[in-house]
């Protein structure tokens, strides 16, 4: 029997997917022959779709300060890399870092460079830009 807490995760993840959602493909990445030759698709982990909710690289933002002074600003704050949080129930296996991610929106092509898992319900993958 599920938790209220787990009950409430499933029915936020499932809002966050239908508000933010895209589609994302998959696909799995290895070492091939040569370990110094560029990384492969794994055929043992076949590509699959799955929607997720992007999160891009923002400008810099100098926040206003709540001083008296009208033009007073804040430490600057910039995000350093594009995410992409996934609901596992979603994934059909283990993405790990080296994986592909590709927007489908955009055609976007992305390296999986650091999975974390929130712990409830969803993963939060950092995302590295490949070209295409």
């Amino acid at each position: 029997m599920s938790t209220p807490f787990e009950l409430a995760a499933a029915q936020t993840s499932a809002a966050v997917d239908s508000v933010f959602g895209e589609p994302f493909t998959f696909v799995g990445m290895k070492t091939g022959d040569d370990v110094d030759a560029a990384r492969i698709a794994d055929p043992d982990r076949p590509a699959f779709d799955a929607i997720g909710a992007y999160v891009a690289v923002t400008s810099a933002l100098y926040p206003h300060a709540r001083g008296s002074i009208a033009d007073d600003h804040v430490q600057k704050t910039v995000a350093s890399q594009p995410l992409v949080s996934i609901d596992n129930a979603n994934l059909q296996w283990a993405v790990v870092t080296g994986d592909r991610c590709t927007r489908q929106k955009t055609g976007e092509v992305f390296e999986i460079s650091r999975p974390m898992p929130d712990g409830v319900k969803r993963t939060i993958f950092h995302l590295t830009a490949r070209k295409r």
